[in-house]
């Protein structure tokens, strides 16, 4: 509109400098053809301005957001902790940028106090392409609470969070979603848009792109939190000393065995509680301390196993590279590592734990 306004101004300063520069030759009549040709000059130029915008809105109408598609089915179980953490992060990125290209195209179609059938439909790809990302961040994070709301109470706190401000982003874009409606009912019926109803969409699209801010800032810290929630996990198993300690080394093995099971049994689900790391945390501190007593030639024999069983001591680090990778939330790490463990450890010794205190600990959670 403004460019619009200077082109006019200037047509009519040249036609004014046209017409003082022949007043004087001209008859009192000629008054009345300085006029038709202001008219003529003005309506050419308006004419040419609106060719001039129709272009640009063609071209404009034309650069539409890529309609997303749902690619293969993803097995978030076989993903680590911060592999989908990434997911959901690279998701709250995409629903903010979708969030504000959909305002824009809100300001843009209506800066003419004018609203036609294309622009609807042109404004709609983009409501449709930010309210695929918000309800993809919105699945994933329901996704993330499966597998880690009893292990990630820092990061579940953050992405509670983070879930508020999607909910409210999800709100305003059904706001501008209901006016789009609303305007295109009133094309459709051939009749004007009224002025309250293009202010409405304008009042929604600053209100979304308000939430796309709050929830672009919020989630910017996510991977920070995500770290220190590792971190505390760590910190909380560094705690552990061993309290149960296998007095020969047929024990030993014996546990060994039963950490390899019971971290098997607490991933039966897909997830780990804070209360199953830290069983295992326990068990596998008393495995360690076993096989680093008993391992080796020192260690003796266990009859019924060929060689005498394993050397154990050169398996002392594998509970603490486990519980390590569960911590993490590095799960199909942590399960592969168990499996190899396992077979490195070869033939099972028969009979029941060999503990002191007898039996297998008591296991936090479970009967």
């Amino acid at each position: 509109m403004k460019s619009l306004f200077r082109t006019t101004l200037i047509a009519l300063t040249l036609v004014g400098l046209l017409s003082a520069c022949t007043m004087g030759a001209q008859p009192p009549a000629a008054a009345v053809d300085d006029a038709a040709a202001i008219n003529t000059a003005v309506a050419g130029t308006q004419q040419a301005a609106a060719l001039a915008q129709a272009t640009v809105n063609s071209m404009s109408l034309t650069a539409m957001p890529v309609t997303p598609t749902p690619g293969p089915a993803v097995e978030y179980v076989s993903m680590t902790e911060e592999e989908l953490a990434a997911l959901i992060d690279q998701a709250v990125a995409e629903a903010v940028a979708a969030t504000e290209q959909t305002t824009a195209a809100v300001t843009y179609t209506t800066s003419d106090t004018a609203v036609t059938t294309e622009e609807v439909t042109y404004v709609y790809d983009y409501y449709y392409y930010a309210d695929y990302y918000v309800e993809y961040a919105e699945d994933l994070l329901d996704e993330y609470y499966n597998l880690y709301s009893d292990l990630a109470y820092e990061m579940i706190a953050e992405l509670n969070t983070i879930e508020d401000e999607l909910n409210q982003l999800n709100t305003t874009l059904s706001s501008i979603e209901s006016s789009l409606q609303q305007i295109n009912t009133t094309l459709q019926q051939g009749l004007e848009v009224a002025t309250e109803t293009i202010d409405q969409l304008n009042a929604a699209a600053q209100q979304a792109q308000s939430n796309a801010a709050e929830l672009k800032s919020q989630a910017q810290d996510m991977a920070a939190v995500l770290q220190s929630d590792q971190q505390a996990r760590l910190d909380q198993m560094a705690q552990i000393q061993p309290n149960n300690i296998p007095t020969d080394k047929l024990a030993a093995l014996q546990t060994g065995f039963q950490f390899i099971d019971e971290a098997k049994l607490a991933m039966g689900d897909n997830k780990l509680s804070r209360d199953e790391l830290m069983n295992l945390a326990q068990l596998g501190a008393n495995a360690q301390a076993g096989f680093q007593k008993f391992g080796g030639a020192a260690g003796g024999q266990i009859p019924g196993l060929a060689n005498g069983g394993p050397d154990l001591s050169q398996f002392s680090a594998k509970f603490g590279e486990i519980t390590t990778q569960f911590a993490r939330g590095q799960m199909p790490q942590a399960r592969s590592g168990l499996d190899g463990f396992e077979h490195s450890l070869g033939q099972r010794p028969s009979g029941g734990p060999n503990l002191p205190g007898g039996g297998a600990p008591n296991r936090p959670g479970r009967p």
